[in-house]
């Protein structure tokens, strides 16, 4: 826990982070003993409390959960007082608050990231690894000003050709002059969609890191480094251990690889990332963090 200390929270005056104030840190105090302890079997009644629970329980580690997460759960609308109440109970967790938290920073980076190329008059060749809906990708480049001399690729990648086809959905947005692609592959071939004269400047990684072991980790990163531009960007997350845990692999189903930020600073330090390129943040409620390291 005190190593978390070393590691800066997000900071950035345009966004509106979620987080807790003196009331609701109270009011954890007393719920959060109280949702750890319900025994396995409460699943199904989560699950019965609000539509949005239940597609989040039976969809958990997918994008399809994330994106009720992102919404507040308000793609189930209901009527009934105690389904609205349950509804906002669940899906002001502090996990789910972290889950949207990590995505306005990862979209805050790769705006960053595509902005610094603008400027530079460079082509953004962007690679996002296990897309998912690809949310981040889509809500940062409808934000982004690209001249007309820059040229956008957007290279979506995902074992999961549901995902993919929801993505498609989500990137009908972006401009058309962008050359988008959707590839069904695993994390780890990435690779041979590219050559030496496309290879990616910015590659996204984000929600992968939480079901890889540390073998898995380290692999990914090493192709990832040398398969990158020199100076490229390249951004990814974890989850840390945190309070909820236990309600949210018991009760929600939801498992997953709990890290603390400095091991994977190491690991990419091993696959080739100078620590000097290294940037490490917290979301405000410090469940998730996200890494940010430069080629």
């Amino acid at each position: 826990m005190k190593e978390r200390t070393k590691f800066e929270v997000y900071k950035h005056s345009e966004i509106k982070f979620e987080t807790n104030n003196l009331l609701k840190k109270i009011f954890d105090f007393v719920f959060i003993p109280i949702l750890n302890s319900l025994p396995k079997s409460f699943q199904k009644q989560v699950g019965k409390s609000h539509k949005a629970a239940d597609k989040i329980i039976k969809t958990a580690t997918s994008y399809n959960a994330l994106e009720v997460l992102y919404g507040h759960g308000k793609m189930y609308k209901s009527g009934n007082i105690m389904q609205i109440f349950f509804r906002w109970v669940w899906l002001t967790r502090n996990n789910a608050k972290a889950v949207r938290n990590r995505l306005q920073i990862v979209e805050n980076e790769i705006k960053k990231a595509a902005d610094n190329l603008i400027k530079g008059s460079e082509n953004i060749n962007l690679l996002s690894i296990a897309s998912g809906s690809a949310r981040a990708i889509v809500e940062s480049f409808l934000k982004i000003k690209v001249p007309e001399t820059v040229d956008v690729s957007i290279s979506f990648l995902d074992k999961n050709n549901e995902a993919l086809e929801y993505s498609k959905k989500l990137a009908i947005r972006l401009p058309n002059k962008f050359f988008t692609r959707w590839i069904e592959d695993t994390a780890s071939n990435f690779a041979k969609y590219f050559n030496d004269d496309n290879k990616p400047n910015i590659i996204e990684m984000v929600g992968l890191l939480d079901y890889f072991d540390d073998e898995k980790v380290g692999n990914i990163f090493k192709i990832i480094y040398e398969n990158m531009q020199s100076e490229g960007i390249f951004i990814t997350a974890n989850i840390v251990n945190n309070a909820e845990r236990k309600f949210v692999e018991k009760i929600v189903g939801w498992n997953m690889i709990y890290r603390e930020p400095g091991v994977i600073k190491e690991l990419a330090k091993k696959a080739g990332f100078k620590e000097e390129n290294i940037k490490i943040y917290f979301e405000p409620l410090k469940i998730h963090f996200v890494m940010v390291a430069k080629k």
